[in-house]
């Protein structure tokens, strides 16, 4: 019985005990359980920045990031803005650190964080962190081009029955060439989409010879698959997997010849079905298409239509151009691509124009040239012949020496152009080519002899439009030869004379494309091998004028190097113009500097032992771009001798650009040093996107530690003329930056209070301030209180459609107060973190005046209270202005609803 209570009494102790313990442990252990709480807090402040920089990486790379990850990253930011209450309160309790409630309080609390922290820190191995983000598949292309015809549209919805129908896994479209079949299966593929029948919509271009690889990829980026295998057919199987139990639509489209699916990984499963297009009905038949479609010509009421859709007749009397126009219809015997080009050339001509054009099209075309191809090829050749300059046709004519369906930027129209192009006498600098050319694509654009793409930076020429040029080449007996396996192995075999061609242009080459023997090419001005290939005698090529040895097209984002053997005959090419050893690892590149003819020489994502200081010898020399490049040595030194240069691209790992570094000719530029702080953060798809938008006038600069009053005139200039300017840790007042730029960043100017002072006001005009900004971006500004010091003025950023403010502590408690800025018509996105004294972001009265606003995202900005403040509504003056429109506030409610995002912040007590 005695044991009995004793173990009962034991047993009451430590329950009672511990408690007390614990408290105890509260009260006497304050110390060391803050010392822990700071420790935990430290070391999840270290992992969280780790977190974003994978974060960052991921997004750059257009990668997803996990629901695991994004939850983490809520749960440590809302912990963090709980532990920095806790710490004012701390704060504040220092001074009753002898009340024993608020001590054993303020213990139990900051003990239950740091745990909470540590738990947070152990549980932050993230395995996946991110995956591939699936590509639009069919939503990325636009419907401009079907028109709603009703032979189309009949086409159309027996397509979509044959497909809906379940059964049929393999379904053919095909049609004459140039008959619209890639439109009608875009605009089908859309419709299918919206009708949600299909999980995903994905197309891919099979073109002639196939490239498997190629379609390979493209079918896998719009699934979110990542291909990593090393052969065919491993990624075969792997693509096959990745499709298996999905119910997906594939169009291939402009496929020539029976292709296996089974090569590519196209499973034809429950859920997966093809739709081909092709211009032979035999093609469906050896790919077992269970149901086969013709797409039929456009009726002659069609064909009519269409036509004066493309055509003005301002000059013409309605008589003669009904008579005349329907005669020339006729001959396009109901092909819309020869409708379109025949009909773009005579847009706003004479009568006289148009009976001539009637004359050519009723001409008949050489015996070679397939029946169900005559009309196209005469009615491209006819637009081909009306070109206005030259120049347009030589322009025509380059475009042609790039694959199949290949999307051409026309940086690289521009450099392989350099002394192939008819571009006239008076013409002497890059960039008055660069404006001939610009003009000349807007010439071919109109002709309809180009498309546009869903880049701006990039063209591409129809399949049809490109075999009439390659004909017209061979017409002319200055031939083209490109993308063709039968070129590329007849010249590895016997080395064949090629006396008529101009340009040789082999794609997609492997490593075993070597070539020993002389190359007997005596009218050869352009010689492209991409990505591999090797010809050892190239200086028996004297007329070469282009030489590119490439792993990639242009493009500003930086891609795997490959070896490359530069043969030392390149030396003997006196006649060479332009080079372009792009992605490449060159090691030594003295020889080089023997090219004392050479204009442009393209570097771009290299690597390579040292800029020769010879190059600074070459006065020919306009254009060096060695953006992206892995260089052993700086070669800055050798740069700023380098004063022939008008363009130079340079952004590589070491260099530090120095405050004397000028180039006075300089009129284009990309000059970006790589040491500044996020510059990897920064270098994204938005930037490269930037580049390619700024056409002839692109002038960007990135500099760090300058002190842009004191430099200088020739550097300031440097300075002042860019449109892109990034400021890292430099001085500057506003007479040292152009307030006409389009891109400012601005980052660690750690004292600045403001971006405009009020001092600045005593020149300047507020209309002319940031008339033509864009985007303008602040990180890590210590100082800085606001955009503008003088909240008596009022001011419009009329341009703006980016603002992004990050971990800026100081910024006042309102980022917009009213009166300051009065508009931001074209603003579509709002980015403000690490804000912490930020309590709201607009004015009521502005918030009236953000039509296109689309996104905010806030993150870190724990005072933050409300995005609208109404509470000064009723003192805003701008609210009685005619102007105001209530709406627009609407607007904005809407958008902070549906596109808001806010991260770490305590909640608003309302949005307005």
């Amino acid at each position: 019985m005695a044991e009995i209570v004793i173990s009962i009494v034991s047993k009451v102790a430590e329950y009672l005990v511990a408690p007390i313990s614990h408290g105890a442990a509260y009260f006497f252990c304050f110390k060391q359980l803050n010392e822990d709480f700071k420790k935990a807090k430290q070391e999840l402040e270290v992992k969280l920045e780790d977190v974003r920089k994978r974060t960052e990486e991921a997004e750059r790379k257009t990668e997803e990031i996990m629901p695991s990850v994004k939850k983490w990253l809520d749960d440590v930011n809302a912990i963090l803005g709980e532990v920095q209450k806790l710490q004012q309160e701390l704060d504040r309790g220092r001074n009753n650190c002898f009340n024993v409630s608020v001590r054993y309080s303020l213990s139990k609390q900051i003990k239950n964080k740091a745990k909470q922290m540590m738990d947070l820190k152990q549980n932050s191995d993230f395995q996946p962190f991110s995956q591939v983000i699936q590509l639009p598949g069919i939503t990325y292309f636009s419907s401009k081009e079907f028109v709603d015809f009703n032979s189309r549209k009949s086409t159309c919805n027996h397509l979509l029955e044959a497909i809906k129908d379940g059964t049929n896994k393999m379904v053919g479209l095909y049609g004459m060439a140039g008959s619209g079949k890639t439109t009608l299966a875009k605009e089908v593929g859309k419709k299918v989409d919206e009708l949600k029948h299909f999980d995903k919509v994905i197309m891919a271009v099979v073109s002639k010879p196939p490239n498997v690889l190629n379609i390979q990829q493209e079918i896998a980026g719009q699934i979110g698959l990542q291909l990593q295998e090393p052969t065919q057919l491993t990624k075969a199987q792997r693509l096959s997997e990745g499709l298996k139990n999905k119910k997906i639509l594939i169009i291939l489209d402009d496929v020539w010849s029976k292709l296996r699916l089974e090569d590519v990984g196209i499973p034809l499963n429950e859920g997966c079905c093809v739709l081909l297009t092709t211009r032979l009905h035999d093609v469906c038949v050896s790919m077992d298409c269970e149901s086969i479609i013709k797409l039929p010509l456009l009726t002659e009421e069609e064909s009519w239509a269409l036509f004066k859709m493309c055509v003005k007749t301002a000059n013409v009397s309605m008589n003669e151009f009904d008579s005349i126009g329907r005669q020339i219809v006729d001959e396009c015997k109901g092909l819309p691509i020869a409708i379109v080009t025949v009909g773009s050339t005579l847009k706003g001509k004479s009568i006289q124009a148009w009976k001539s054009t009637l004359r050519r099209l009723q001409r008949p075309l050489p015996l070679d040239i397939e029946d169900d191809l005559k009309t196209p090829y005469a009615c491209v050749e006819l637009s081909y012949d009306n070109l206005p300059s030259a120049l347009a046709k030589s322009l025509f004519i380059l475009c042609s020496m790039f694959p199949e369906d290949h999307e051409i930027h026309i940086e690289d129209l521009i450099r392989f152009g350099n002394g192939t192009l008819k571009l006239g006498d008076d013409i002497h600098t890059i960039g008055e080519a660069r404006n001939e050319i610009f003009a000349a694509i807007e010439k071919l654009l109109d002709s309809c002899l180009l498309m546009n793409t869903n880049k701006q930076e990039r063209v591409k020429l129809h399949d049809v439009v490109r075999d009439v040029a390659l004909w017209i080449t061979k017409k002319q007996h200055q031939e083209v030869l490109v993308d063709s396996h039968s070129i590329s192995s007849m010249l590895v075999s016997n080395g064949h004379k090629l006396n008529d061609a101009k340009a040789l242009s082999l794609w997609n080459l492997d490593k075993n494309f070597k070539i020993f023997n002389k190359l007997h090419c005596p009218s050869l001005e352009i010689l492209l091998l991409q990505p591999d290939g090797f010809i050892e005698d190239i200086g028996a090529i004297e007329t070469l004028k282009v030489l590119a040895l490439i792993t990639h097209g242009f493009q500003w984002r930086f891609q795997q190097q490959t070896f490359c053997s530069v043969p030392q005959s390149i030396v003997l090419l006196t006649n060479l113009q332009t080079l372009c050893l792009r992605g490449k690892q060159l090691g030594d590149i003295s020889f080089l500097c023997e090219l004392k003819g050479l204009e442009i020489l393209d570097l771009h994502g290299s690597l390579f032992n040292e800029l020769p200081a010879e190059i600074a010898d070459m006065k020919m020399l306009k254009l060096l771009d060695i953006f992206g490049c892995e260089i052993e040595k700086s070669p800055l030194e050798v740069i700023r001798r380098c004063e022939q240069l008008e363009e130079l691209y340079f952004r590589e790992k070491i260099s530090v650009i120095p405050e004397n570094f000028s180039l006075s000719r300089l009129k284009r530029y990309v000059i970006y040093d790589s040491t500044c702080r996020m510059i990897d953060e920064y270098m994204g798809n938005s930037f490269q996107e930037y580049l390619d938008s700024c056409d002839e006038a692109l002038r960007a600069l990135c500099i760090q530690g300058f002190r842009i009053f004191a430099l200088t005139s020739s550097m300031k200039d440097l300075i002042f003329r860019a449109n892109h300017l990034w400021l890292d840790n430099c001085s500057w007042n506003h007479k040292d930056i152009n307030f006409r730029i389009k891109q400012l960043v601005v980052s660690f100017c750690q004292e600045k209070r403001f971006i405009m002072e009020n001092s600045d006001m005593d020149t300047l005009q507020p209309q002319q301030i940031f008339s033509d900004l864009i985007t303008l971006r602040l990180f890590k500004m210590n100082s800085l209180e606001q955009l503008f010091e003088a909240s008596s003025i009022s001011y419009s950023l009329p341009m703006l459609q980016e603002l992004s403010i990050q971990s800026c502590p100081e910024l006042r408690t309102c980022i917009f107060p009213h009166a300051m800025v009065t508009s931001l018509p074209k603003l579509r996105r709002l980015v403000i973190e690490g804000c912490g004294k930020v309590k709201w972001l607009f004015s009521y009265s502005l918030a009236s005046h953000c039509p296109s606003l689309e996104e905010i995202i806030i993150a870190n900005c724990f005072e933050l209270e409300r995005l609208i403040d109404e509470e000064a509504a009723l003192g805003d003056p701008l609210l009685h202005d005619m102007q105001y429109s209530h709406p627009h506030v609407s607007i904005i409610r809407e958008i902070l609803l549906e596109s808001l995002h806010i991260r770490n912040n305590n909640p608003c007590s309302c949005i307005c």
